[in-house]
């Protein structure tokens, strides 16, 4: 249940947002991994980083599970959660790089400096539906990537074969697939994505109410109108403030009565990772203080 996009300040800084909505698990940390560190694809071979990583990662029984991040190239990548969609492979797949979901982003950002680089690569890679190391299920996942030139590009991996989608809205949430949600936004602006800009600031200009709530096709329609509707940010400091503040308006809150409740996500964390100065801010949605990691 999370919501994530992408903003370019007028001095040229690149900006992927995300909140991390999720059950209760073990606390989403912020980490660092320094290059020609190995780590180890559960169904594959051992590697070794080529970049140094920085990302919100959950360490279990001694392994990284990163929900998103940032590599010293400035190429960054975060998971989402995209259920009813996903297609995997069974099993392994011969003279293939075998990955599970979970060991996705630590491939893309080891190895790879643009979304470019990471198309190059994509055929090597099956995706298969095993349990990770220290998980119990097979997590639908599709990625949000984005670079310093400024690209932003979706994968979805609903058949075998793997492909970059380039993201004109410069937003994601969950299921539907892309393609699904700017098809619901046209419909809701009645107009299509070359005139979005527009047609986003005319109607936060009208003042009509935005769609609420947690179901996916409203938090994507409400963030992109919110993302395109508002004035180009002066520099990155006043993007990363207008990426908060356009996903403050999705949070979704830690409910006490749910709390116990093994599918109760709500908003662990935003995230703001400045792929041109290579920072990458955790902002907890609990009492705990911001954490900024420069590269």
């Amino acid at each position: 249940m999370c919501t994530s996009l992408t903003l370019a300040a007028s001095d040229g800084a690149k900006i992927l947002a995300r909140t991390m909505d999720f059950p209760n698990v073990d606390p989403w940390q912020p980490t660092v991994i320094e290059p020609g560190t190995q780590w180890r694809p559960i169904l594959d071979k051992q590697r070794l980083t080529h970049y140094r990583i920085v990302g919100s990662a959950r360490h279990l029984d001694g392994h990284y599970l990163f929900g998103d991040g940032l590599n010293s190239a400035g190429l960054s990548c975060a998971e989402l959660y995209f259920p009813n969609r996903t297609h995997y492979y069974d099993d392994p797949q011969p003279g293939k790089i075998n990955l599970t979901p979970q060991d996705f982003i630590l491939w893309v950002l080891s190895n790879h400096a643009t979304i470019a680089d990471v198309a190059a690569d994509l055929d090597q890679i099956a995706m298969v539906g095993k349990v990770w190391y220290a998980e119990n299920k097979i997590y639908p996942f599709h990625w949000l990537l984005a670079d310093s030139t400024g690209q932003t590009a979706v994968l979805e991996p609903m058949s075998l074969t793997l492909t970059l989608t380039d993201d004109p809205v410069k937003v994601l949430t969950n299921t539907p697939e892309l393609s699904n949600h700017i098809e619901r936004l046209d419909k809701f602006l009645e107009t299509d994505a070359k005139r979005l800009p527009a047609a986003a600031t005319n109607y936060l200009a009208s003042q009509k109410p935005l769609p609420e709530g947690p179901i996916p096709t409203n938090r994507f329609i409400r963030t992109a109108i919110n993302r395109w509707g508002q004035p180009t940010a002066e520099t990155a400091t006043k993007a990363t403030q207008q990426a908060v503040a356009i996903l403050q308006e999705v949070v979704i809150p830690k409910t006490a009565d749910k709390v116990q409740a093994k599918n109760h996500n709500f908003t662990h964390y935003i995230s703001v990772i400045d792929m041109t100065n290579l920072r990458y801010t955790q902002i907890p949605i609990d009492n705990t203080p911001k954490k900024v990691i420069d590269l």
